[in-house]
């Protein structure tokens, strides 16, 4: 019998065919409500494509449904389960590039590289003036979301040197966030975003911040309140701020730059293996399910 895998609504960078499918599975490419859902036996979709409950009811012969993506909640998650729907993810995919640019960010930041160009920028030769810019070190930092990403971020610090306190509520052994705000140095978001953490780093948590500390999100955009951020650093509360996930995309990034503020447009997970890497992890998937195997990362 075959199988029809049903590709809704692919991002650019990621339509390259699928190769390493099982023999009978045939691959069918749409975007937007027309789409042919109820055909789909599997169903793969990025982040922009929403499988909420109205769409979970036209997945009538679906049995799993694979997101390219290392967090869900563009998933209905509790609806899918209800109709007997497998879900898994693809973590895998960006984890090294989202941990090398949140890397990226946090060491531009501690140690001012924005503030030194605009003053290269300006004509200025500031050797005489370092101590005016108050670089620091990684010293204590704050991993938010300790898992597939998270865990990856904290073995690359814990090799810098850094002292790393883990968060995440999964943990026997985590350390609460409101602790670890008041104590870190740099805060870096790897969590998934859920009912209960959206906003978690509104005004009240960013008071709680310790003075002189970086912030950076490359989790998911709703974590954090950014008019809220981005006035904790222009009134000198935080030191620093790396945003590359915002509530609403895409955003005006030009509002928002300046030296001790860095902004990209959702971009921490790319890499050019991108497109690979997800179709590998799509036939994996599949070919798991098929077998009447788990699937990898399930939801």
């Amino acid at each position: 019998m075959g199988v029809t895998l049903l590709r809704w609504g692919a991002a650019e960078y990621e339509r390259g065919p699928f190769v390493g499918l099982p023999e009978g599975v045939e691959v069918v490419t749409a975007s937007g409500p027309d789409a042919p859902l109820e055909a789909a036996d599997v169903l793969v979709v990025p982040s922009k494509s929403r499988v909420d409950a109205v769409v979970v009811q036209r997945l009538r012969r679906c049995r799993l449904v694979i997101t390219t993506t290392s967090g869900h909640d563009h998933l209905d998650v509790a609806a899918l389960a209800a109709a007997g729907i497998v879900v898994c993810r693809l973590p895998l995919v960006r984890r090294d590039a989202v941990v090398e640019t949140a890397l990226a960010m946090i060491l531009g930041l501690t140690r001012r590289l924005g503030p030194f160009q605009a003053a290269a920028a300006a004509g200025r030769w500031e050797r005489a003036n370092l101590a005016t810019y108050n670089a620091t070190g990684l010293g204590t930092v704050a991993v938010v979301g300790v898992g597939v990403i998270g865990t990856r971020m904290c073995a690359v610090l814990d090799a810098l040197g850094a002292r790393v306190l883990r968060v995440d509520p999964r943990l026997p052994d985590g350390v609460p966030l409101r602790p670890a705000l008041a104590e870190a140095d740099v805060v870096t978001l790897h969590c998934a975003l859920t009912a209960e953490n959206r906003g978690m780093l509104g005004g009240d948590a960013l008071a709680g911040m310790r003075a002189g500390a970086v912030l950076v999100n490359t989790a998911r955009g709703p974590l954090v309140d950014v008019p809220a951020a981005v006035a904790a650093v222009r009134a000198g509360h935080l030191a620093g701020l790396g945003l590359d996930v915002f509530p609403t995309e895409p955003t005006d990034l030009a509002a928002l730059a300046a030296p001790n503020i860095l902004v990209t447009p959702h971009a921490a997970g790319w890499h050019p293996r991108l497109g690979e890497l997800v179709s590998e992890g799509v036939a994996a998937a599949v070919r798991a399910w098929i077998r009447g195997e788990p699937v990898p990362f399930p939801v």
